[in-house]
């Protein structure tokens, strides 16, 4: 009884150890390469223009709203 609970907690202790570890180092990593490698800003989106299909599909919108008014 005694044993399986010391193999327990030992194993335990060592899956959070690494865990723990797989986190720290993860984090170090993750900003020595934004360090090195930092994020470029991405450029603005052009405006977006209407276009002729807008316009037929507020034509069509109308004329749906004209034929169920009727």
């Amino acid at each position: 009884m005694v044993n399986g609970l010391i193999v327990t907690i030992v194993g335990m202790s060592v899956v959070f150890l690494f865990l723990t570890l797989l986190v720290a180092t993860t984090t170090f990593m993750s900003r020595l390469v934004l360090k090195f490698f930092p994020e470029q800003e991405k450029p603005a989106a052009p405006a977006v223009r209407k276009s002729s299909a807008d316009a037929e599909i507020a034509i069509a919108i109308a004329a749906v709203k004209a034929h169920t008014q009727s």
